[in-house]
């Protein structure tokens, strides 16, 4: 059967233009496309939501989507503190100074001001600390306070009792209760979260268990933390919910200032494709990223990168072959075999075929982390040991080496009181050789990730602009200046969405001075080679 033609929304005549935002929707004319936008913006988007059996509700792309587009900008549904958190003010989200702080004048909560005290994100507990007839009393500051557990939970706990609009919303989000059941974390919560909310705010009349433990499901699952606030908050987000997992995304989410989670196209993508950010970090080796998947969010992985052991041609988690007369990689044949043991999969060398037990590799693999975990931070002397201890055994982009190249790539320059221009030329070139490396590996790994890849652009534009200072007056002093320009360009277009209050966003800004210093020298020198 042919497909019935388009028909304008306003009017239901044979329609032939498309919304450019959405591309859902038809119109017979301009003038009608714009009287309908007041009501259409609303509902504009470039994906719709879909489903199905296997992966659930998901969106999917309505038209093609530029790298850098923002998809999706939304205010979360809810926030609040994590559960392991030192004392907070429950108004902004900031820690408490134990010598400035006050307690919210109705509750006892503490709050960093009167604002804090009168914000609305604090209502819930607020509420319910009054009703129970006696305040809360906070006196440790700076160590982990078990207090802060049940906040969230009551925060979503007030919105089913009392805002129904918002509740509807949290409770279409996939909670896992059943498979939680069988975890010690839920056993854990039953008593330091549920029943701890239903005795102390005295709620058992209201709400039961059952209620807290599918509000806590819904909160591991669907959270996600926001580092606007040291420590972190975490935060449910509705539509954000839909994207599915990916371990190479397409997409990649930052925050506004203000809380609201921002997801932009980290590739292109073409209409129909699936959209999808990274539910762990996307900088760990495969099994670890499986795992912890499984753990959190109660799903084996098996999407593209998952399913090929050499992470499309990375060799990302790959061990080195010890025969001296190979040059091969060990890896396992799948890392999608979580049954075999505890341990994973045996794994086998690419050229000879040698077989590594799984055994001998989670001790490799144990050791080695075991010593990153040790080395001392911030080190340019440690990073480069710590490479050149294991550089022997581990493929070169390995995600051990890649953790520690990309702290080498950061803090090279920065140890010494006079900056870069006192680098030696060693490594000045090892700084560039890594940030060149680290990039061409983000491309080929995880496209999607523009923020890994934008701060290493960044160091390997500073490191251009160095070379360019100290060829100043030569022949090449031009090339540094136009390179420099150019890698800075490209770190700028995939920072540019970053806040201010996060590192990133500190870099894009420092990136956009330096790009106006750069151009201003080429207008000086334009000017004077005229």
């Amino acid at each position: 059967m042919m497909s019935e033609d388009p028909k304008c929304e306003v009017c239901s005549s044979p329609a032939t233009q498309k919304c450019g935002g959405c591309h859902t929707v038809h119109y017979c004319s301009r003038e009608h496309q714009k009287s309908d936008w007041k009501r259409h913006k609303k509902v504009c988007k470039p994906y719709k939501l879909c489903k199905d059996d296997n992966i659930g509700r998901h969106l999917v792309a309505t038209k093609d989507i530029k790298s850098g587009d923002i998809i999706l900008q939304e205010p979360p549904l809810i926030w609040g503190p994590a559960q392991v958190t030192v004392p907070i003010c429950l108004g902004c989200g900031k820690a408490i100074d134990p010598e400035n702080y006050e307690c919210c004048s109705k509750c006892g909560w503490p709050v960093c001001s009167k604002i804090c005290e009168q914000s609305p994100s604090h209502i819930p507990e607020c509420q319910y600390t009054v009703s129970r007839g006696s305040k809360v009393t906070i006196s440790t500051f700076g160590t982990v306070h078990p207090s802060y557990q049940c906040i969230t939970a009551l925060r979503c706990l007030y919105q089913k009792q009392f805002l129904s609009n918002i509740w509807k919303k949290l409770d279409l989000l996939e909670s896992h209760c059943e498979q939680r059941k069988s975890t010690p974390k839920y056993q854990n919560e039953r008593i330091t979260v549920a029943q701890f909310i239903l005795r102390f705010f005295k709620l058992k009349k209201i709400f039961t268990e059952e209620d807290i433990m599918r509000i806590c499901g819904i909160i591991m699952v669907n959270a996600h933390e926001v580092p606007l606030t040291s420590p972190p908050y975490v935060a449910i987000y509705e539509t954000s919910s839909m994207f599915e997992h990916s371990c190479s995304a397409n997409c990649t989410k930052t925050f506004t200032d203000q809380g609201s989670i921002v997801i932009k196209a980290g590739t292109h993508i073409k209409k129909g494709e699936h959209l999808s950010i990274c539910y762990t970090d996307p900088l760990w080796g495969t099994a670890n990223r499986r795992y912890h998947l499984h753990e959190s969010k109660f799903f084996w992985c098996i999407c593209a990168r998952c399913s090929d052991p050499t992470e499309f041609g990375t060799f990302f988690s790959a061990l080195k072959c010890q025969k001296s007369d190979c040059n091969g990689f060990l890896l396992p044949r799948s890392f999608l075999d979580h049954d075999n043991n505890d341990k994973g999969p045996d794994w086998f060398c690419n050229q000879c075929n040698q077989l590594l037990s799984a055994y001998c590799v989670n001790d490799i693999l144990e050791h080695i982390g075991q010593e990153l975990m040790e080395m001392k931070k911030g080190d340019s002397i440690s990073c480069k040991h710590f490479i050149t201890m294991y550089e022997p055994h581990l493929h070169s982009n390995h995600y051990y080496l890649t953790d520690v190249k990309l702290v080498l790539s950061q803090i090279i320059g920065h140890e010494l009181d006079e900056g870069l221009p006192a680098c030696p030329e060693d490594d000045l070139t090892l700084k560039a050789r890594t940030s060149q490396e680290l990039s061409h590996l983000m491309v080929a790994l995880v496209p999607g990730e523009t923020k890994i890849r934008g701060l290493v652009l960044f160091q390997l534009h500073v490191v251009i602009s160095e070379r360019g200072r100290r060829h100043m007056g030569s022949q090449q002093f031009i090339y540094f200046v136009q390179e420099s320009k150019k890698i800075l360009e490209e770190s700028l277009d995939l920072l540019r969405h970053e806040p201010k209050a996060l590192p990133e966003g500190i870099i894009y800004q420092h990136a956009e001075e330096n790009l106006k210093q750069i151009d201003s020298l080429l207008r000086t020198l334009g000017e004077t080679s005229v």
